[in-house]
């Protein structure tokens, strides 16, 4: 709500109040930002070594992936570990942004729902989504999540598993990026539930 400056009223009463009104308005709205969070969970089932020697990999070819991966990469070197080709713990990076968490639902689900017209759901290929006309889609759903595995490659079990989840409706994955991995490694090879990190972008 914007407040009007009028001069010369003849009221000195509401002339006082409206020019105070002008003078609070501007640091009363830039004082005004939206807060954003991520939530960070982890398991350890095996110790990491303090500077292990760590096979890194993109769990897909999609430039999020490489380029979280390459982020991984530079992350743990600075940390201490040696990345290596030749090493049995192999780290392996996934992202994924959805616009529902609802699209995580199998699409074998989503084709037997099609025969009500009350739970009538589309799915698109093209989004990656589902879409229901009783439940539209809404854009503060969006949720990228970030998930990092480490396993032994010669027993092929788990040694540890972290993931990160940011959900905001103005999301831009690559400067989420840049915060939320680095949040997950600060408990790489550590157990943590329940970690919320305020993000600054």
């Amino acid at each position: 709500m914007r407040a009007i400056c009028l001069p010369n009223l003849r009221k000195p009463a509401l002339a006082a109040l409206l020019a105070m009104a002008c003078v609070m308005v501007t640091p009363a709205l830039a004082q005004e930002k939206v807060e954003s969070s991520a939530s960070i969970e982890t398991i350890a089932y095996q110790p990491i070594p303090p500077g292990a020697r760590l096979l890194t990999q993109p769990e897909t070819q999609s430039q999020m992936d490489d380029d979280a991966w390459r982020q991984v990469d530079a992350d743990l070197s600075a940390r201490g570990y040696s990345i290596s080709g030749e090493s049995d713990l192999v780290v392996t990076v996934a992202t994924q942004l959805v616009s529902r968490l609802s699209a995580d639902r199998a699409v074998s689900d989503v084709n037997a729902d099609k025969s009500d017209p009350k739970n009538a759901r589309l799915f698109s290929t093209e989004g990656g989504t589902l879409l229901n006309p009783q439940d539209p889609i809404n854009t503060t759903d969006r949720v990228f999540r970030i998930n990092l595995t480490v396993y032994d490659r010669p027993s092929g079990h788990f040694v540890w598993r972290g993931t990160v989840e940011r959900s905001d409706a103005s999301l831009d994955a690559a400067m989420a990026m840049r915060e939320m991995l680095p949040a997950l490694l600060d408990h790489f090879g550590e157990t943590a539930t329940g970690v919320t990190i305020t993000l600054t972008e």
